[in-house]
């Protein structure tokens, strides 16, 4: 378990001073969060269950949202236990590597907990310092700066798969490439169904914190912020639904355009079969043991062979006619 504690001091502005201390104490993390001044963030990685058991007890965590906090699979929810805030989310990386974010909300200071390394604190930080003036509210400034990189993950992400789609696209109508759009396509339809499941909830999440920030009178110079973070998770939901669609529009258009190849494969076999049917019955025919006309004569070889000519290149003109050929 890695501990590290960033602190501000109170109406830090400009480029602030922050505090840090890797691999902290329970009891540091402990006195951290119950300051009654400044504003305090603990961030803890990939704790244990008991590891993470002493600083839950001094801090009078609920067991529901340390059991939520460390579950690998938990759908990303906004809940109040107490006058503790519980907010639990998935982070997704550009390349597509997911990580959970689980935090605590404290009247000085937010607990998180990460499970997975996949999240950019380093740069959450770097953009708490450019925006030092919104420190000023406290724990909802800091939820809001983190659930907004946890969003522009998402984007990029999405981004990211959007051009892959593009790229399959724009070989769809290549014949030889079809095993290799539908190979893609599932891989896509995976992509995007996982993004489904961890995006949409997000906008409940985002949402609840919009409303929070809205009821707050002293908050309302974070509302503008606020919004502009519930707008893209919005964008990134309506996006994320609209990659569904066109994943499921290349899938069947790649499935259609294969059911025609393979009609046309057996429209041509189908039509050189008959033609090749004409020449092996006409000889059948003129090859019997008994007299009929032509028998033995040399006339009754080129009747035969002027049938054969005559059929055959009927039904070439005709298949030919209709595209079959």
């Amino acid at each position: 378990m890695d501990v590290t504690i960033r602190t501000w001091n109170e109406g830090a502005t400009g480029e602030p001073c922050f505090d840090r201390s890797d691999h902290a104490e329970v009891v540091t993390a402990e006195d951290a969060l119950t300051r009654k001044s400044g504003l305090t963030w603990v961030d803890v990685l990939d704790p244990t269950e008991a590891q993470f058991a002493p600083l839950a007890s001094a801090l009078h965590l609920d067991k529901l949202a340390v059991e939520d906090a460390l579950t690998v699979h938990e759908r990303p929810k906004s809940l109040r236990y107490g006058e503790i805030l519980f907010v639990t989310a998935y982070t997704v990386t550009e390349d597509g590597s997911t990580s959970r974010i689980s935090m605590f909300l404290f009247a000085h200071g937010v607990l998180t907990v990460r499970l997975g390394p996949g999240f950019d604190v380093e740069g959450v930080a770097d953009a708490i310092a450019e925006n030092a003036d919104l420190l000023r509210f406290g724990p909802h400034a800091l939820e809001l700066m983190l659930l907004d990189a946890v969003v522009d993950g998402y984007t990029a992400r999405i981004t990211a798969v959007d051009e892959k789609l593009d790229d399959v696209e724009s070989i769809l109508f290549d014949n030889r490439s079809s095993d290799r759009v539908s190979q893609v396509a599932f891989e896509l339809h995976k992509n995007v169904g996982e993004l489904r499941r961890i995006v949409l909830p997000m906008r409940d999440v985002v949402g609840s914190l919009l409303r929070r920030v809205s009821a707050a009178t002293e908050k309302h110079d974070l509302l503008p912020y606020a919004e502009d973070v519930y707008d893209h998770t919005m964008r990134a939901a309506d996006w994320t639904e609209g990659l569904r669609d066109a994943v499921e529009s290349v899938r069947s258009t790649n499935l259609a355009l294969v059911d025609n190849q393979l009609n046309t494969v057996m429209k041509k076999l189908t039509s050189w079969a008959a033609i090749i049917a004409v020449p092996t019955a006409i000889t059948g025919y003129f090859g019997q043991n008994v007299p009929y006309p032509g028998f033995g004569k040399e006339w009754g070889f080129w009747l035969s062979l002027l049938v054969m000519a005559a059929i055959a290149g009927g039904l070439y003109v005709a298949f030919k006619k209709r595209r079959w050929l």
